[in-house]
């Protein structure tokens, strides 16, 4: 391996292993891995180890750039690896945010390589959108917003140059949208429904009003925070936010918006609880809004982050079913055919 980490599974070696987990050389028999998830833009694996001893894990799961080149220089365009990255080396550890332990976090100047270690989270599951959620689902998992949009690092948000790749893709996005979503429309027209169509259409019609209004408070926010990207317990209590590529400085509202909107199979009883969800959410928050405020902001816009291709490069994948931290699980599951459930920033 001629580079500083390894970027394919098969180019994993055991002293690499060893070196990441500070464990004597030699301690490793063997290693061995299988794919996880079902990535856009990266491959994830999850690696079994053989360790001669110590307390060493067990298993841990690996992220690596995607074989696809076109996907990772889109990933490089919209710094994906860099807010991933950026996440795990400069904040997880720092945030009370539930989200994977990482053991290795390195990126390459050229952003389209990186390696991350991260902690195995099996027996969790990964949420499933389409389904919806359960109450203490949606609760839970706004409790662990509350701690990552309250936190503050100590060094500044200005040090962490990562968190203002959001800013750059909006833009980027406000003329990408309108350029491919004509092509996207025609990709699955026969897949999604006219009123799903036309409600993607009010999106690029909005985005740039959108963008020409900052919001009034930011914190860091996950940016693509709904049910495929949050792991559970067997309880319904969650277990971890992962797929924190479009982590990046940005409205808290969003991320309440998406989840509340995106969670609830049926529009009633997502009406029925947002209210009580988001005060909950703010009870949580030191130093929050009041909930008006708040609450006109989280249905002032879309959540541009969670939009992260232009639309005509968005294709459909199979559903992971690992346990693992997922990949990135396709963008029909963002755009669900079988009902509208969107955030209340676009339905009442």
């Amino acid at each position: 391996m001629s580079r500083r980490f390894p970027v394919r599974p098969e180019e994993f070696e055991t002293a690499f292993v060893e070196q990441v987990f500070d464990a004597a050389p030699g301690s490793l028999i063997s290693l061995s891995h299988e794919p996880v998830g079902t990535g856009q833009v990266c491959d994830s694996y999850r690696f079994t180890c053989d360790w001669t001893e110590g307390s060493n894990p067990a298993t841990f799961i690996a992220k690596c750039p995607s074989a696809d080149p076109v996907s990772r220089g889109a990933a490089a365009i919209f710094h994906l690896y860099d807010m991933e990255v950026g996440w795990y080396r400069d904040v997880a550890d720092q945030c009370d945010a539930l989200c994977p332990k990482s053991y290795h976090a390195d990126i390459a100047e050229n952003e389209q390589e990186f390696v991350l270690l991260l902690e195995d989270m099996a027996p969790a599951s990964q949420g499933d959108q389409l389904a919806g959620a359960s109450l203490i689902q949606v609760e839970t998992s706004l409790a662990e917003a509350a701690a990552l949009h309250s936190f503050k690092p100590p060094a500044g948000f200005e040090n962490l140059k990562w968190l203002g790749h959001g800013a750059g893709n909006a833009q980027f996005l406000e003329k990408s949208l309108a350029a491919g979503y004509p092509l996207f429309r025609e990709r699955f027209s026969s897949l999604l429904s006219p009123d799903i169509l036309d409600l993607g259409q009010q999106l690029v019609d909005g985005i740039g009003i959108y963008i020409a209004h900052p919001p009034e408070q930011q914190a860091i926010t996950h940016g693509d925070m709904r049910l495929d990207n949050i792991l559970f317990h067997d309880d319904g209590r969650i277990a971890a936010l992962v797929d924190w590529q479009t982590c990046s400085l940005g409205n808290p509202a969003n991320d309440v918006a998406y989840l509340i909107g995106t969670s609830f199979a049926d529009r009633a009883d997502r009406r029925r609880h947002e209210e009580k969800l988001v005060r909950a959410y703010l009870a949580l928050r030191p130093g929050a809004p009041d909930f008006d405020r708040f609450w006109t902001s989280r249905r002032s816009g879309p959540n541009i982050a969670a939009t992260p291709f232009p639309a005509s490069s968005w294709r459909s994948t199979p559903r992971s079913t690992s346990n693992g931290p997922s990949a990135e699980t396709g963008c029909l599951r963002r755009w669900p055919s079988a009902r509208p459930r969107w955030p209340s920033i676009w339905t009442a």
